[in-house]
């Protein structure tokens, strides 16, 4: 008698959040079921899902497990590598900080406040150009391919197996890396071509130089001004660029090429290891509840209750199109909607104000101030490898999407 009274007392008092939160049972059993049979067609091994409506945490949830070994169970305080969630989540925020504080001119060209980039043909790059990829700026270089001789072994004189003076950088937790090397990298980054400036090309080389430019503007390294500014003001952040704990941390991939390990612990972008993961393109973990406490900095319909360690009018600058009557689809340092009807990237319920960014490990957050919605939904959809492409395939984030807009507080909002 106890029991049955215990689970309809759980019924009702689910009943009562789920009413009073504006989203349904069905809207609850769907998301549940898209996500535990994405986990069982081997999408990703496990997953976390934060969703915000107006002022309210409606979801926040963990599924599935670290791998498909079953053994760890995925919790909400566990924290995902974030890849390219980097770039908006630590350096955008800290340059819409130092824009807003130093004064910068977006307009004018980084090289004002690097002077190494002078001598390149990079000098004339504005911040709006690179933040908004269309500097013409490569996407990528593969700096790991760099340390590998033909004979497919690593060059000793870069990297050893064991950490010394020398090779004091940890690369992953059996391979450490020269610091000096880092110069040759921006040697590379320096000299590598530009493509069609004012085109959209979508590149990462430009973040690498970000914590340089934190550091020489605010006088302090990247990763302590990021804390001082944003992270440390959030309860139980696991936000870091250095997680403490390999078990509170869900592995990302089997590198079999350049680490030749299974990643967990350290970050998964191979050019962002060869900085310990301290850099400004990737190298950031952290749970889904503490990157949506995090961007409430941008829910603006809630700044009455939100931190506004940013001014309304700075996050409208960066997170609207960057470029005027164009087909480019980019904010400063966020994604935003495609602009052309026919492609609905990442879905065509939301609205043209909104934004976010997506990371090659698996990991999505978007943002829609006209229907007061804030969402974050990671996973380590590289688990055991890069090739597993089903979270794109079954086009599971916008299905994810479809769910939240059926309440119908955000159709009208929206």
């Amino acid at each position: 008698m106890f029991y049955l009274f215990s689970k309809i007392f759980r019924l009702y008092l689910l009943f009562f959040v789920c009413f009073f939160a504006q989203l349904s049972f069905a809207q609850h059993n769907k998301i549940d079921s898209l996500i535990n049979s994405s986990i069982q067609d081997k999408a990703f091994p496990g997953a976390q899902v934060y969703i915000k409506i107006e002022d309210k945490v409606l979801i926040n949830k963990s599924f599935g497990y670290h791998t498909y070994d079953s053994l760890t169970k995925v919790n909400n305080s566990h924290a995902y590598d974030l890849a390219s969630l980097t770039k908006p989540l630590a350096s955008t925020i800290a340059l819409m900080k130092i824009y807003e504080d130093f004064d910068i001119d977006l307009n004018s060209p980084i090289s004002n406040y690097l002077p190494e980039l002078r001598r390149s043909n990079k000098k004339n790059t504005s911040f709006i150009e690179a933040m908004s990829h269309t500097a013409g700026w490569i996407p990528y270089i593969n700096h790991h391919y760099l340390l590998k001789r033909k004979n497919g072994k690593l060059k000793r004189s870069i990297v050893r197996d064991k950490q010394n003076k020398r090779f004091n950088l940890k690369v992953s937790d059996c391979l450490f890396i020269r610091e000096s090397y880092h110069k040759k990298i921006y040697r590379k980054i320096k000299k590598s071509e530009i493509k069609n400036p004012g085109k959209y090309l979508y590149s990462g080389l430009f973040f690498f130089y970000v914590p340089k430019l934190i550091e020489k503007i605010t006088s302090k390294t990247y990763e302590t001004y990021l804390n001082d500014i944003f992270y440390s003001n959030i309860e139980n952040s696991s936000l870091t660029f250095s997680p403490k704990k390999k078990s509170m941390v869900i592995p990302t991939e089997h590198d079999n090429f350049f680490r030749n390990t299974l990643i967990h612990g350290t970050v998964h972008d191979e050019a962002s290891s060869l900085f310990q993961g301290k850099s400004g393109n990737a190298g950031l973990f952290g749970s889904a509840e503490s990157i949506g406490k995090l961007i409430e900095i941008f829910e603006t319909w809630n700044f009455k209750s939100s931190p506004n360690v940013l001014r309304k009018e700075t996050i409208e600058k960066f997170t609207s199109y960057a470029i005027p009557e164009s087909k480019i689809r980019r904010g400063l340092g966020f994604d935003k909607p495609n602009r052309e009807l026919e492609d609905s990237y990442p879905n065509k319920k939301l609205s043209k104000e909104s934004f976010g960014h997506t990371g090659f490990t698996g990991t999505f957050f978007w943002i829609d101030p006209r229907a007061k919605v804030s969402i974050v939904f990671l996973t380590n959809r590289v688990y055991p490898t890069r090739e597993n492409k089903k979270l794109y395939e079954n086009n599971i984030r916008s299905k994810l999407i479809d769910i939240i807009f059926e309440n119908s507080k955000i159709i009208e909002n929206n």
